[in-house]
Formats: structure tokens, C-alpha cells, sequence
């Protein structure tokens, strides 16, 4: 194999790979990445055999072939090249890289050992790649790290007519979001995405349209010059519906940018003892209190609109900054029915968004 290409192609190629790559693995092939060169194109594979992600650059193919290198090395390397042309050739199982003035020697292992990149066939749907972005950002936060709940270690994502939605738990909260389409889907699917799939996802998409291929099994998504594909998780998603309250007995709109302000500075207190924060609500008012023994407390009172019971409810101040850091909006809808119901959060921008959050014992 010959190959000349820009650095910065190569660079951004290998990136995108790299995210998936195995780095605690038993099969050593698993850290490197699959380049093949062929007619007009240089493509790129990486795969952990559960994300594979496939990237294609424009080169100057001289002669095609197939090379092997160790992703995270390759990277580190292409780095600390200058910009311009950087040929890649191989003879046998030696690759060499190199400019005008620099000549580096690596060792491919046989292609053949790399896992084939699989074909996903089902049904196809297009999603804006800025939607799809955003829908992850905004539930990935609330899924399950505990690999005994291995359902709850993804985003659950359906698609049905003109609506698409995501949803995540760790059974301590709830964020589930839904974004209308521009095509119908006549028919009913549903998955759920290993949560590295989807963060990879944010990072290689463009804002443009994604093409989505949905197999029984897999799930591919393209856009022009890369492709990803993960598995889906097996297992049935919980009913997350029936969490979800319908009615409060207490019901408040913050100035959400304040809200956050108040709970960070809550949190510098609290957080190394995984502490609550308490919220007194009351009409027109908000008490916010910490207490951590042996080190000190903190009281803010800021203005709200409230009605309905006056309470008491505490929670993990962490798990209110994960929300309040992902809302697009200048004030929130904040719903609580007692310190021991699950409480609900969502913007007041018309946005589909909900973000129900278990309180914490007082």
C-alpha cells in the first residue's frame, strides 16, 4: 500500500476512530485501526466489537492495500507531524510514515485479524444531526453506570410517525426528551443505545442530516465521510411512564441561571460528603440550606412563584446541576408533591423536555 494524504485529514480520521478504540482488551488488534486504500479514497475502521466507527478521507491512492497501526500511538504520532503532505506505504508488515524530513518505522499487525465491518440492513430514517445531538446531551447524564442493570446502560430511543424520543434512568432520576421529524415512520421502532455509542455520536456528527439504518440487532448512522454502528442493548427498558407524575401539590417557576448559582455554591459545601441540599418552598420564596458537620452551613433565600403546599424537600445537589447545566431556557417548571415523591423539572420554552429527580432523606 502507498498513500499521500494531508496531515490534518489523517489526523481528524484517526480522532474519530480513536474514541472507540479498545484500551483494556485481550485481542491486541482491537487497539489498532484498519486502514484501507482504494480508488480515490483512504478509509478508517476502529471497533471495540460492540461501537465500530468508519471514517473515509480524500487521498492519493498510489497503490491500495490494507495496513494495520495501534490507534492511540498513530495518534500521538500524527500530532507532532508538521502540516502538509504525509505519505503512508507499507512492504509486508512494515509501514513506514513519513514527510520531507521525518521517517518513522511501525509494525502492522496482518489484516486479516480485524474484525469485518458489519452491514446493517432495516429500515432507514433521517434525523438533523443538531437534534440528535442535543437529545443525547440532554439524557446521557442520567444513565446507569451498575453493569448488573445492563438495560439501564443506554438510551431507550423510539421512533414512531413524525416523533422521536429518548429516555434514560438510573433509577434515582429520569430525563426523557422527544423531537418531531421531518418524515412519517409508519411503523414502530425502538432500541437502546449503549450510552458509548452515543457519546461518540456528539462527537463525530455534524449539525447535518444523519441517515439512520435500523437492524434487529444493530443500528447504523452516516453522514458524508463517516459512518458508526453499535449494537443494541438486549433486554426490555422499564416502564418509565407510570414514574412520571402527573399532578403536584406544590408547583414553582426559577429563575433557573439564579437556581443554578445558588445550588453550585451549595454543592462546593456538600460535595465531598455527598450531602443534600434542602429547599424550603413557600409562596413567593425559596429557602436554600446546606449543613455539613464539622465544617459549617449555608442559607440563600431567593424569589420564586409558588403555589400550592408549603414543603420541605432535599436533594442531591449534583443531580440538579446535571439538569439545570443542559436547559436552554430562563426559567423552569419545578413540581413536588412531598420530600419522599419524585419531583419534576422541566423548561418554560415549550421545549419536550422532562427531568423527573428522586429526593434525598431529610
Amino acid at each position: 500500500m502507498r498513500v499521500k494524504c494531508e496531515r490534518d485529514q489523517i489526523l481528524k480520521g484517526i480522532s474519530f476512530c480513536q474514541g472507540v478504540i479498545s484500551t483494556r482488551t485481550t485481542l491486541p488488534i482491537l487497539s489498532y485501526v484498519l486502514m484501507k486504500a482504494e480508488k480515490n479514497t483512504l478509509s478508517l475502521y476502529a471497533t471495540d466489537l460492540e461501537v465500530g466507527v468508519e471514517t473515509r478521507i480524500n487521498a492519493e491512492i498510489v497503490e491500495e492495500g490494507s495496513i494495520t497501526l495501534p490507534g492511540k500511538k498513530m495518534l500521538e504520532l500524527i500530532r507532532e507531524f508538521p502540516s502538509g503532505i504525509i505519505t503512508l506505504s507499507s512492504e509486508n508488515n512494515l509501514v513506514t510514515i513519513r514527510n520531507e524530513n521525518i521517517w518513522i518505522k511501525m509494525i502492522s499487525l496482518p489484516q486479516e485479524e480485524f474484525p469485518a465491518f458489519p452491514e446493517v440492513k432495516g429500515r432507514e430514517i433521517k434525523v438533523n444531526g443538531k437534534i440528535l445531538k442535543k437529545m443525547i446531551k440532554k439524557t446521557s447524564f442520567s444513565v446507569s453506570h451498575e453493569e448488573t442493570r445492563y438495560m439501564l446502560n443506554g438510551i431507550y430511543t423510539t421512533v414512531f410517525e413524525k416523533l422521536i424520543s429518548m429516555v434514560s434512568t438510573d433509577g434515582r432520576r429520569l430525563s426523557l426528551i422527544t423531537q418531531e421529524l421531518e418524515n412519517v415512520v409508519p411503523t414502530e421502532v425502538e432500541a437502546i443505545l449503549p450510552l458509548k455509542a452515543c457519546e461518540q455520536l456528539t462527537k463525530i456528527m455534524e449539525d447535518d442530516e444523519v441517515l439512520i439504518v435500523w437492524g434487529d440487532k444493530q443500528i447504523k448512522f452516516t453522514q458524508p465521510g463517516v459512518s458508526l454502528v453499535t449494537r443494541i442493548i438486549e433486554g426490555e427498558f422499564p416502564d418509565y411512564k407510570s414514574v412520571i407524575p402527573k399532578s403536584f401539590k406544590g408547583e414553582g417557576h426559577i429563575d433557573k441561571t439564579k437556581f443554578q448559582e445558588s445550588i453550585r455554591r451549595a454543592y462546593i459545601l456538600t460535595k465531598e460528603k455527598a450531602l443534600s441540599v434542602r429547599l424550603s418552598l413557600q409562596e413567593g420564596k425559596m429557602k436554600i440550606t446546606t449543613r455539613v458537620p464539622d465544617q459549617g452551613e449555608s442559607n440563600e433565600e431567593m424569589e420564586i412563584e409558588y403555589s400550592g403546599e408549603a414543603m420541605d424537600i432535599a436533594f442531591d445537589p449534583e443531580y440538579l446541576l446535571d439538569v439545570l447545566r443542559v436547559l436552554d431556557c430562563e426559567k423552569i417548571f419545578f413540581g413536588v408533591n412531598g420530600p419522599e415523591d419524585p419531583a419534576l423539572i422541566k423548561p418554560i420554552n415549550g421545549e419536550s423536555y422532562i427531568y423527573v429527580v428522586m429526593p434525598m432523606k431529610i
